[in-house]
């Protein structure tokens, strides 16, 4: 039996992903990029990083610009002249508004829990959400409300903090022939040249991915994988033959 070939074995392989692209899920960071980023440093409901809170300080900020402007105005008013009661009286209001409104909006930044987030000083202290969510400019892309970017970059944000923690992770799938080439000898005494035969391989993939997804790839990548040894000249009956004792391993 001269110039033979054979399938040695079929098997399945689901290895760890040491280098997953997780930018989908958002990114840890030294710096907030836009209005949503989860503050580490703080627990969710700090009044420092509240939705609500930070919205009456936006609405707060807005006033006292408005207070500002009419300060200007009221200052315009003066035209070089020497004040008189009714101006002074107006802006000197004006200011104490100004100064009670910075008040205000200096103690809803303080923060009531004591810093007790998920964070220490070596670590990045930001969570940004990803670009799935929001444009460069930090703003929510079409279609997705506030609401819904905060509640999408909080479940991001827990995924990664539990891949972190090693609840899951990252494997790829490949599957893999050991075949035999130029094969010399009988059935009962034979040797050759072994090689490893793989399809592309998908990583990337979610460790707690649902079964039927795991199995979807599994089928994929060997369906693969006979497209490979039919290019090497396998035959379709030496192929199934082979593929009626898939191996798993894992690695």
């Amino acid at each position: 039996m001269k110039n033979r070939k054979r399938i040695l074995s079929v098997t399945l392989k689901r290895m760890i992903d040491d280098s997953p692209d997780t930018s989908y899920l958002g990114e840890y960071a030294n710096r907030p990029n836009s209005e949503f980023s989860i503050d580490r440093a703080h627990s969710e409901d700090c009044a420092s990083v509240l939705p609500s809170v930070q919205d009456a300080k936006k609405t707060m900020e807005h006033v006292q610009q408005t207070v500002a402007d009419l300060h200007n105005d009221v200052l315009a008013q003066y035209n070089g002249t020497l004040a008189n009661e009714k101006l002074d009286a107006e802006k000197d209001a004006l200011d104490e508004a100004y100064d009670t409104l910075s008040e205000l909006i200096d103690s809803l930044d303080e923060c009531d829990c004591g810093f007790s987030g998920h964070w220490n000083n070596r670590e990045y202290r930001y969570f940004n959400p990803s670009f799935n969510y929001i444009d460069k400019q930090g703003k929510p892309l079409s279609g997705n409300t506030p609401e819904d970017v905060r509640k999408y970059t909080r479940q991001d944000y827990e995924r990664m903090e539990r891949l972190n923690a090693g609840d899951w992770g990252y494997i790829g799938i490949r599957a893999e022939a050991e075949v035999i080439s130029n094969v010399q000898g009988t059935d009962d005494k034979w040797h050759g040249v072994v090689q490893r035969v793989s399809s592309g391989g998908l990583w990337g993939i979610e460790s707690d991915s649902d079964r039927d997804h795991l199995e979807s790839v599994e089928k994929d990548e060997l369906a693969n994988l006979r497209d490979e040894l039919k290019a090497l000249g396998f035959s379709s009956r030496a192929i199934s033959t082979a593929f009626k004792n898939v191996e798993r391993k894992d690695s």
